[in-house]
């Protein structure tokens, strides 16, 4: 009976937080009722941590590192894709005034990102959100239109309204916490192995 539990919570708390996490996320940052972002997030977190107590409770005498790894990294990754399945829930219209600043922003040594360029935009728009946009282009010259889509609780950084679109996939977090689970089944099997030998 209990390495039936053991197998089943080595199943179920990776599935059971990512679910959990993936819902607390999507309300949070589509729902207008939704938290503040430190709120949410510091939810989440706590989400993370009960999660990691289940599983430190399933494997009190061994268990796998590299399982409790990868259900931080897998509920990480739930967040992030939750995060870009969400599209931004209104539009500005808005007029680039006065000069683009640029900044330049280089990185060293070796297997680093590529240096990066950003272009600072100060914005004039109906309903006076947002006030300034950056990006790694020249979106429009001083006096150009633009429009820029953003969430109008501002829990999330305005974007260009052509690139408003949903691109979040559950592929990563399901694998990294699929595999998880079957990191902490081998263990169950192992432990059992070891006991029975």
């Amino acid at each position: 009976m209990g390495k039936a539990v053991a197998y089943a919570g080595a199943l179920l708390v990776p599935a059971v937080a990512g679910t959990l996490l993936w819902w607390w996320a999507d309300w949070n940052l589509r729902s207008p009722h939704g938290l503040p972002t430190v709120l949410a997030v510091g939810g989440g977190l706590v989400l993370a941590a009960v999660a990691l107590l289940a599983h430190d409770a399933l494997f009190r005498e061994g268990g796998s590192i590299a399982a409790v790894v990868l259900i931080l990294a897998g509920l990480t990754a739930v967040w992030v894709e939750a995060r870009d399945s969400t599209v931004r829930g209104a539009v500005a219209d808005c007029v680039v005034v006065g000069k683009v600043r640029v900044t330049h922003h280089p990185t060293f040594g070796e297997g680093a990102p590529a240096a990066k360029t950003l272009y600072h935009h100060t914005l004039d728009c109906v309903g006076g959100y947002p006030d300034e946009f950056s990006a790694e282009e020249r979106i429009a010259e001083p006096g150009g239109p633009v429009r820029i889509a953003y969430d109008p609780a501002h829990r999330m950084d305005p974007i260009l309204a052509r690139d408003n679109q949903a691109h979040g996939s559950p592929v990563i977090p399901v694998s990294l916490l699929a595999l998880s689970a079957a990191l902490s089944a081998v263990a169950i099997a192992r432990e059992g192995a070891t006991r029975d030998g």
